[in-house]
């Protein structure tokens, strides 16, 4: 995803991409597990190359603060302007967010700029989960700088289609037996949970 907004110039010029997680592993490794994921276009070859140029990887734990200090001083090198955002993009599992939001927090918030956190996965297991984890975001940044996605949310989505047909005068018309012959949804991955199985047993579609 993120290469096809580097190709399609869908981001500002200067921004670079560290990846961070727990695995040692050097970006030629990154960039080799990622061949068989990135559709590259005939004529693309060379931005692929120049987008590799702005990446880098750096390996750490979730709960030491050390490390993360380490990820800072790594940022940091990158960052000449004046002016320097970061955006931290955590698709982790739920259990570790408390520790690597305190630590992005107390060690990575950009100091010439301003410092978005991006929740990626199911934003807690029930009701009770999720508020703690809110309450916990709250304490640590303002509202405006965290962003939730869920991959559960689509499901709403699904659901409603009949509201979104008879409530939108632009599908009424057109979305009926005259129109349309027939509707398939399908929900597809062409691989297992892949070691993830830990995770789905307590979050996530199945649960």
């Amino acid at each position: 995803t993120i290469w096809y907004l580097y190709r399609d110039n869908l981001l500002p010029r200067n921004t670079r991409f560290v990846g961070y997680a727990r695995t040692k592993q050097s970006l030629e490794e990154v960039k080799e597990n990622c061949k068989k994921y990135l559709k590259v276009r005939p004529g693309d070859e060379e931005k692929l190359e120049k987008f590799w140029k702005v990446n880098e990887y750096h390996a750490g734990s979730y709960d030491k603060r050390i490390d993360y200090e380490m990820l800072n001083q790594h940022i940091s090198l990158s960052e000449k302007g004046p002016v320097a955002n970061r955006i931290f993009y955590l698709a982790v599992p739920p259990t570790v967010f408390d520790s690597v939001t305190v630590n992005i927090r107390n060690a990575c918030e950009s100091i010439k700029g301003f410092t978005r956190v991006i929740i990626e996965k199911p934003f807690g297991r029930d009701d009770q989960s999720s508020e703690k984890l809110s309450n916990h975001l709250a304490g640590l940044f303002k509202e405006e700088q965290i962003y939730r996605i869920d991959h559960y949310l689509g499901k709403e989505m699904v659901q409603n289609l009949m509201t979104i047909r008879f409530a939108n005068q632009i599908f009424s018309p057109s979305w009926n037996r005259e129109n349309i012959a027939s509707v398939l949804i399908s929900f597809k991955e062409p691989f297992g949970t892949e070691g993830r199985g830990g995770y789905f047993d307590d979050f996530g579609i199945i649960r």
